[in-house]
């Protein structure tokens, strides 16, 4: 018998891959010079949300065009309309997710880029 599964380290990979926070220290535990270690070490990492930032704006473009097909099939197929709706509203949330990730990031992008401390 073949069960297919996901295996727990491609489920890793997905999250290492979209989030970009793992990579991240907390600054505000420790003595003085450990969250500044930490913030310095935050710094030399902001570089890499600018990639992160393309990833969920592609993600975010792409639940958009979702939706579009999604109403514009609800349109074409009456008998399915109220269920191509939920899906375009369900698809409406997880972008609005998406957008939130992303203003998120632009903010701890921009906070340690222009931020001295």
């Amino acid at each position: 018998m073949i069960v297919n599964y996901v295996p727990r380290e491609s489920l890793y990979l997905i999250y290492l891959y979209l989030w970009p926070f793992w990579m991240f220290k907390d600054a505000n535990t420790g003595s003085f010079y450990e969250r500044a270690a930490a913030y310095r070490h935050n710094r030399a990492k902001r570089a890499y949300l600018l990639g992160y930032i393309v990833k969920w704006s592609a993600i975010f473009m792409l639940f958009l065009a979702a939706i579009s097909v999604l109403e514009s099939m609800g349109d074409a197929y009456s008998a399915w309309k109220l269920s191509l709706t939920m899906l375009a509203v369900g698809t409406a949330i997880l972008a609005t997710w998406a957008l939130v990730v992303i203003i998120v990031m632009t903010v701890a992008y921009l906070f340690l880029t222009y931020w001295e401390h």
